[in-house]
């Protein structure tokens, strides 16, 4: 009966089932319906046939490639992959040219189809086809093969196919054979997108030999390259002795590489002392950086200069950092010229670095308790953290007048937070116990004033990281912002607008202490005897709004003889972060507010 599609359907798949469980000719019945007018039987004929391997159908399946409804195509092709049909790779191959890309399902399944056949060679031969469509089948299906025959596609004159090469060659587990090819395309390629030259670039660094870091030098020597590539480049320099363990394009696990630093330092060092003084940025920082990690000890003069005079205060950061790393003769020198720039952020850089200067003790501690009492907050921060990093720090004198000015409020609150962490540095049982008496007598009790160190100079940076990507607190699990989030609790989009940093701090260290509306359950004994239990939607001065079940109550508090609300679900973040992380969970969350 054709006029009941669905039976006919059920049909196909039972003498499937039955050729499949007993003798393949059950199939015989199903080939005449891959020329059914219906182009769904059609279709699923095809389909099921494949299913099977029902090589008798070969030939029919192969006239069918040319069938006008896309979908009988698609699953024609489909079952000579199957079926392994040798004499079906040309047909499928005019089917990629008629398909000239338009339906990318169609091409799918044509080039799953080419793989499935599995023969390289003709699919090799066709790098030199005159169709785009056919060559980047080719290029797909030899990427399921994983063929070194890849490296062919290199070559082609359409930057879109060369692209795609290299994600075939580069990505997932790599056709390694094909790996120093298409690092060898570096320097040569007049394409510049992104995706391909990170993927060269990457190539090289993995193969690992001389002429692949060759490769990367006559890259950076070229003209009119993209900063972003040319600082992938350098990168790709600096961590050439130890490559990270994930892939720098697609962040698979590579593994771990050790290759020996000494061997190319005399290779790479005039391109990264000539790139030191680059017009760019960002490409100072970067080759800095790499003479810091190859530890290139001929350019610490250069990078004890780029700290005195480089307009740009990253690049002065980094060449302290690289000195550092180098353990460079004038590591002292200047450490004592950034403490002295006039960038706030270089000044702290160096301060962090204080320890490791030649400097007698005496005067460290000198300059560091000069720094608390008069300099910035961040350098004061800074300075704590510091101080008590000195060898004996724990018997400093120094200690005890610190103590005396947080007592006294002489201290930021921006500060309390490091000052903390340094008296426990410390090791001193004294001064910690001198330390948390004089902040339980700041508190007066109060939980959340044990944190008020949080309420001033946190990282809004950081705190967004925390909010959207902190495993411990998952904050945006329960909270929306920009439609994106759990809603057990309010949409934070216009927090800012609504509580202060105090009420912030409140709302994460104890979470009962204030309910937002609508999200609070509370019990009401009224004075007539009367319970009522609902969702606190407004807590005001002499009425409150309470959601029972669909009804909004207005109640007045003088009818109120007991009430109790029910403590939050969130837990307090002080059991889950640390004080620094909450600093700048707060900072973040007091800039949210709407865009009118």
């Amino acid at each position: 009966d054709k006029s009941n599609q669905v039976a006919r359907i059920h049909g196909i798949v039972g003498l499937t089932q039955l050729a499949r469980m007993d003798k393949k000719d059950h199939a015989d019945a199903i080939v005449p319906l891959l020329k059914d007018s219906d182009p769904e039987i059609a279709a699923l004929a095809a389909k099921w046939l494949g299913d099977i391997r029902y090589e008798k159908a070969n030939s029919v399946l192969i006239e069918n490639l040319k069938h006008p409804n896309a979908r009988v195509q698609f699953f024609n092709a489909e079952a000579l992959g199957r079926a392994k049909a040798k004499e079906a790779i040309q047909p499928l191959i005019e089917l990629l040219e008629a398909n000239n890309d338009v339906d990318a399902y169609l091409r799918h399944g044509v080039t799953y189809a080419l793989s499935q056949i599995g023969e390289v060679e003709p699919l090799a031969a066709l790098s030199s086809h005159p169709s785009k469509a056919v060559r980047l089948g080719a290029v797909l299906a030899l990427r399921r093969l994983e063929s070194p025959e890849l490296a062919k596609f290199l070559a082609d004159s359409d930057e879109y196919i060369v692209t795609e090469t290299a994600r075939a060659i580069h990505d997932d587990f790599s056709v390694e054979a094909a790996l120093p090819a298409l690092g060898a395309l570096l320097p040569t390629t007049t394409f510049q997108n992104e995706p391909l030259i990170r993927r060269a670039i990457s190539a090289n660094q993995r193969v690992g030999k001389d002429e692949n870091l060759n490769h990367i030098l006559a890259f950076l020597g070229k003209s009119g390259m993209p900063e972003v590539l040319r600082k992938e480049a350098l990168a790709a320099i600096g961590t050439w002795a130890k490559p990270s363990l994930v892939d720098r394009v697609d962040g698979r696990y590579r593994g771990e590489v050790k290759r020996d630093a000494s061997l190319i330092r005399d290779q790479v060092k005039p391109i990264l002392i000539a790139s030191a003084s680059d017009r760019a940025e960002q490409i100072r920082v970067e080759a800095i950086k790499a003479i810091g990690k190859l530890e290139i000890a001929d350019a610490a003069d250069l990078l004890l200069t780029k700290i005195k005079t480089d307009p740009a205060d990253p690049v002065k950061i980094q060449a302290l950092n690289s000195l550092v790393a180098m353990n460079a003769p004038n590591l002292s020198q200047a450490i004592s010229r950034a403490m002295g720039d006039n960038s706030q952020s270089v000044r702290v850089a160096g301060l962090g670095l204080l320890a490791q200067t030649d400097l007698p003790k005496d005067q460290k501690v000198a300059l560091l308790t000069d720094i608390i009492q008069k300099r910035t907050v961040p350098e004061k921060q800074t300075a704590l953290t510091t101080l008590a990093g000195l060898e004996g720090a724990k018997d400093l004198p120094v200690w005890k007048a610190i103590l005396a000015d947080f007592d006294a409020g002489k201290l930021p609150e921006g500060t309390w937070i490091e000052l903390e962490e340094a008296i426990k540095a410390t090791g001193s049982a004294e001064l910690k116990a001198e330390f948390t008496g004089l902040l339980d007598e700041k508190s007066g009790g109060e939980e959340w004033k044990k944190f008020a160190g949080a309420l001033a100079d946190g990282n809004i940076r950081r705190g967004r990281t925390i909010f959207f990507e902190n495993q411990t607190a998952q904050c945006i699990r329960c909270h929306a912002y920009d439609d994106m989030g759990g809603n057990a609790g309010p949409a934070l989009d216009n927090i800012g607008n609504v509580l202060s940093k105090e009420e912030l701090l409140i709302a994460l260290v104890e979470p009962s202490k204030r309910l937002a509306p609508g999200y609070g359950t509370i019990s009401l004994e009224m004075n007539s005897g009367e319970k009522i239990t609902g969702t606190l939607m407004e807590d005001g001065k002499e009425i409150l709004k309470v959601m029972v079940g669909a009804e909004e109550k207005n109640i007045s508090r003088s009818d109120i003889k007991s009430s109790q609300i029910a403590p939050s679900s969130m837990p307090p973040m002080g059991t889950l972060l640390s004080k620094r992380e909450i600093r700048d969970l707060v900072s973040y969350l007091s800039v949210l507010r709407r865009r009118e």
